[in-house]
């Protein structure tokens, strides 16, 4: 089996700029499948070309302008704890890939990559080449992850006695412009040159201007901040190596995943050594080891598997992919709220809910094909049908119940309770939990019942600070109705667009010449076609739901 999977190093200039340009790398979180950025960027390609930055610009800098991005704040544990993404500025995010991707800078990159590979050290966190159509979100990145970092570390028990475990703490957020230049000069190794000013200038100029005039770290969202970002840690990764040159240190392997490092040993005295060394390499770097994530193990199979991902393995009496031995939906849902809270925001738990919505779609589709005579919700208005016959055809035959109807193990009602604290506490699988929801919910044929939920479950999760990401896929639940109806509940600036409002632009490009930004056309970036056939129950970009397979 290949190590490791085609990454971007292996591109010409041209082919990495069009890399970058494409949608799917300028955003590396996951979004409705109406999303499509790509015309945008064609377009501030052709119009912007050759044209110099400073050629380009107003009277006032991007520097100095709020809403120059799309700032997308995720509430990562329902709490205080935020993680920002951003949707950049088309103009910023292509001057950044233009220089990066031009020929004499993307040669220099190379020749900088070139020196950060050394023996004895493996760094696998380049952005890879995906397959044309991936069959789940980021599956070429995950499998690579597993590939060369879990499979290599077990892999390495063979040969070592140890293993040291540490990461970085808020790796991105640290990084400084000075290291940037430090690491396309190869700053005190025998590599240093002096070649690469004006490309690190540059670089350093953009980030500035993508962060409001910080000098302090990077932005978080898309694959050409990742690369930015492995420059860094690749030029680390070089000056560890000539440190343990200098020591004499030979007898060891490492493995490096962005931020997450794994060093085998044989001797624990010198793995300990190896960590002291590391440690001040990232010091000189602006990094910190975070001390609750590191540690020296001696067990390397079981440490080399992430814990969420063991403890699931572990547990296969309980849930199994032949077979689920809980006899209700709602405790299959309390388990997984457990579950996160044991492992927040593990990988795993994409897994459980996509199981989960899969019983339930299972369940569904043999109930309705016991009862043809089912009403579309989003075809019922019951605000112009209050005093209609068609209000009472559709609500004449229901049950009457007290609440919500019941599938096996409890109410939708509760259950989808129980879904919106899972969302509202692993932010990075909200949309799998609110694809649980609103299966569920469409399933009910009490109108006033099914928009009740959804509207608790928005006061649930939106009406907390930093919901961006909650309304993104709340709005695909709701879609529908909020079109009916003329009225949505989103106040983000893309939930806006959505809706057909363009007069709250997504960038402020008061910074850059009004003949050249003018006629941006950020309506291309809601596909109307796909839009058309959205429904109340989510449905994602990729042609199936999130599997780890044997990874």
């Amino acid at each position: 089996m290949e190590r490791m999977s085609k990454n971007i190093l292996s591109l010409t200039s041209y082919e990495a700029f069009d890399f970058f340009m494409k949608s799917e790398q300028f955003h590396s979180f996951e979004l409705p499948e109406y999303f499509d950025f790509n015309r945008v960027l064609s377009w501030v390609k052709e119009n912007i070309g050759d044209k110099k930055y400073e050629d380009c610009l107003n009277d006032v800098k991007p520097d100095e302008l709020p809403n120059v991005n799309l700032d997308i704040l995720l509430n990562k544990d329902g709490h205080y704890a935020v993680r920002p993404l951003i949707l950049a500025n088309p103009f910023l995010y292509y001057f950044l890939a233009r220089e990066v991707c031009c020929p004499s800078g993307w040669e220099a990159i190379l020749q900088c990559f070139k020196a950060y590979t050394v023996p004895n050290l493996t760094s696998c966190a380049l952005p890879v080449i995906p397959e044309k159509v991936e069959p789940f979100h980021k599956s070429a990145t995950i499998f690579n992850w597993w590939n060369a970092m879990e499979q290599r570390s077990i892999e390495l028990s063979l040969e070592y006695r140890y293993m040291f475990v540490t990461d970085i703490t808020n790796c991105y957020g640290c990084i400084i412009p000075q290291s940037i230049e430090w690491a396309l000069a190869c700053k005190n190794t025998k590599h240093e040159n002096d070649k690469n000013r004006q490309l690190a200038a540059n670089i350093q100029k953009y980030l500035r201007a993508l962060q409001h005039g910080h000098n302090i770290g990077i932005p978080q969202g898309s694959a050409l901040f990742d690369f930015v970002g492995e420059i860094v840690l690749g030029y680390s990764d070089l000056l560890l190596h000539e440190a343990l040159q200098r020591k004499k240190i030979k007898d060891y392997e490492i493995i490096r995943y962005r931020d997450d490092y794994r060093v085998f040993c044989n001797d624990k005295d010198t793995l300990e050594q190896i960590s002291y060394i590391l440690q001040s390499v990232l010091e000189s770097l602006n990094f910190r080891m975070n001390s609750q994530k590191t540690k020296i193990s001696d067990t390397i199979v079981i440490d080399s598997i992430k814990p969420d991902k063991l403890f699931y393995i572990y547990n296969t009496p309980i849930f199994n992919k032949k077979g689920v031995d809980f006899d209700s939906f709602e405790k299959h849902l309390i388990y997984i709220l457990m579950y996160g809270r044991q492992f927040p925001n593990g990988g795993q738990l994409k897994n459980l809910l996509s199981d989960l919505d899969k019983r339930i779609e299972n369940r569904l589709q043999s109930k309705e094909s016991q009862s043809k005579n089912r009403e579309n919700w989003e075809d019922v208005d019951l605000g112009e049908a209050e005093n209609t016959s068609k209000k009472e055809n559709v609500f004449s035959n229901l049950k009457k119940y007290n609440s919500s109807e019941f599938i096996p193990g409890g109410s939708i009602r509760a259950m989808s309770a129980v879904a919106t604290q899972i969302a509202l506490e692993n932010v990075t699988v909200s949309h799998y939990a609110l694809r649980v929801i609103s299966r569920m919910v469409d399933s009910l044929k009490d109108m006033k019942e099914k928009r009740d939920i959804i509207s608790k479950v928005y006061d649930k999760l939106c009406k907390q600070h930093n919901s961006d990401y909650n309304q993104l896929w709340l709005q695909n639940i709701t879609y529908t109705q909020d079109k009916k109806r003329k009225k949505s509940p989103y106040t983000l600036r893309l939930c806006k667009l959505v809706m057909g409002n363009i007069d709250d632009p997504l960038w402020n490009n008061e910074w850059i010449k009004p003949e050249l930004s003018d006629d941006l056309p950020c309506q291309s970036i809601v596909n109307k076609e796909t839009l058309k056939k959205v429904t109340p129950i989510i449905v994602f970009r990729e042609t199936r739901a999130y599997k780890e397979h044997i990874f």
